[in-house]
C-alpha cells in the first residue's frame, strides 16, 4: 500500500503532500520530481514547511521516499528497476504536476502537460488497482464568457484564452480515453485560482496572483535593478496618479479559492472514490461556491500600487504607451477581465456530504486579495 505524487513541491501539490502526511494512516509516499532525490527532499521539506497549521506528527516526512523523475523525459526518466519499485503496491497516484505559465511556450506547455500527463498514465498502467487523481483546471472551460459550467462539461467549442488551458484540456481527453479503454478509476480534479493570504516564506512555492503582481510591477517600477529603458519610459509624469485602463466588463468576476480549503476538499473527494472506485472519469470542480468581482481585485492591487488607477472598459481607446505595453504582452490574459460564468459543484458537495462535510470557504473579498497580492517583498513603485 502506497501513495505515489507529482508536483509535490508546487503550490498546489505541497498542500496535497501536508494532507496526505497529516492522515492517520501510515502508507509510505513516494514523491517524484525534477533533481536528485537530496535537492528534491530539500524543496518539498522546505515547501511544506513554509505550510500553516499544527505541526505534523512526529516521523511524518520519514514517510516520504524521493525519486527524481521529469515531466518532459520520455517515461519521466524512469528506469525499469525504479518503476517496479513505484507501482509495486500502488493505491492512488496524485498528479499534480504542471507547467502553469499563463503565457509560456506552447511547445514546452504540451511537453510537460500533455505528455507528461501520457507518461503519467503509462507508469498507471503499471499499478491496475490503483486510483488516479489528476489535476486539471476549472479554466478548461476555455474562452466561455456565460452560463453555468457543468462538471462534465469537457468542449473545445469556443476556444482557449491561453495555451495553458488548451493543454490541460487535452490531458483530460486523455485520462478521459485511457480510464475509458482500460476500465481504470479515474478523478479529475478542476480546481479554480487557487490564492492564499499566508505570508510567503524563502521556501513557498509561488502562486497565480505573485505572477499578476509581478507583471503589473514590470511596468510600473522604475526602481528596477535591470535598466530597461523600454519599460521605465512607460511611467509618466502624471500628477501623482496612473490611470490604466484594461479591457474587459466593470462587472466581470472571477473563481479564486483558498489552496488550503482545495487541498481538503480533494481529499475529501479520493476518500470518497475509494470508497466507491467504479471504472470511468469522475470529475469535480473544486471551485468557491461564491464568484470574486474583479472589482476586489482591482482594489487590492491599487492598495498594493500607491497611485494606480484602474480601470475594466470594453475598448480603450487611444492607449498610453504603458496600457499599449500591458496588451501586447498580456494579450492571452485579458479574456479572463470579461468573464461572468459560474461552475457547478454538485460532484464535490456529494463527496463531502459523505466524508463528513467540510465548511464552504470564506468569501473572498478586496482585503483578503490585498494581503494575497502583497505577501512577498515586492519592490513596489508608488506613482507619485
Amino acid at each position: 500500500m502506497s501513495v505515489v505524487i507529482t508536483g509535490a513541491s508546487g503550490f498546489l501539490g505541497s498542500h496535497v503532500l501536508r494532507e496526505l502526511l497529516a492522515e492517520d494512516a501510515r502508507e509510505p509516499v513516494t514523491v517524484l520530481g525534477r533533481g536528485a532525490p537530496d535537492d528534491l527532499r530539500a524543496r518539498v521539506e522546505s515547501a511544506v514547511a513554509s505550510l500553516p497549521g499544527p505541526p505534523l506528527a512526529p516521523g511524518a516526512l520519514g514517510r516520504v521516499r524521493y525519486l527524481g523523475a521529469d515531466l518532459a523525459l520520455p517515461g519521466l526518466g524512469l528506469g525499469v528497476e525504479d518503476r517496479t519499485r513505484v507501482t509495486a503496491g500502488m493505491t492512488e497516484l496524485w498528479h499534480c504536476a504542471a507547467l502553469t505559465n499563463l503565457q509560456g511556450d506552447p511547445a514546452r506547455l504540451f511537453e510537460a502537460n500533455v505528455r507528461g500527463t501520457r507518461a503519467v498514465l503509462e507508469l498507471a498502467d503499471g499499478a491496475p488497482e490503483a486510483q488516479l487523481l489528476h489535476v486539471s483546471t476549472a479554466f478548461v472551460a476555455g474562452k466561455r464568457r456565460s452560463g453555468h459550467v457543468m462538471e462534465d462539461d469537457l468542449s473545445e467549442a469556443e476556444g482557449f484564452q491561453t495555451y495553458y488551458e488548451e493543454t490541460k484540456y487535452t490531458a483530460e481527453r486523455m485520462v478521459r480515453d485511457w480510464a475509458g479503454r482500460d476500465g481504470r478509476v479515474a478523478t479529475v480534479l478542476r480546481p479554480s485560482m487557487l490564492v492564499s493570504d499566508r505570508p510567503a516564506s524563502g521556501g513557498s512555492p509561488e502562486q497565480t496572483l505573485d505572477v499578476v503582481v509581478r507583471l503589473i510591477d514590470d511596468v510600473l517600477n522604475s526602481r528596477r535593478e535591470a535598466a530597461d529603458e523600454e519599460v521605465a519610459a512607460l511611467v509618466p509624469a502624471c500628477g501623482g496618479a496612473l490611470p490604466f485602463r484594461i479591457m474587459g466588463v466593470p462587472d466581470a468576476v472571477m473563481n479564486a479559492v483558498q489552496v488550503d480549503y482545495a487541498a481538503r476538499a480533494m481529499m475529501r473527494v479520493a476518500a470518497a472514490r475509494g470508497a466507491n472506485p467504479a471504472p470511468g472519469v469522475r470529475t469535480v470542480h473544486v471551485t468557491h461556491p461564491r464568484n470574486t468581482p474583479f472589482e476586489a481585485l482591482k482594489e487590492a492591487l491599487e492598495m498594493i500600487f500607491p497611485g494606480l488607477r484602474l480601470s475594466l472598459l470594453p475598448t480603450v481607446p487611444a492607449p498610453a504607451r504603458h496600457e499599449a505595453f500591458a496588451m501586447a504582452h498580456w494579450s492571452q490574459l485579458v479574456g479572463f477581465s470579461a468573464q461572468a460564468r459560474t461552475y457547478d459543484r454538485a460532484h464535490l458537495l456529494e463527496d463531502l456530504a459523505c466524508t463528513g462535510g467540510l465548511p464552504d470557504p470564506a468569501p473572498l473579498d478586496s482585503a483578503y486579495l490585498k494581503r494575497a497580492t502583497d505577501r512577498r517583498s515586492v519592490a513596489v513603485a508608488g506613482i507619485s
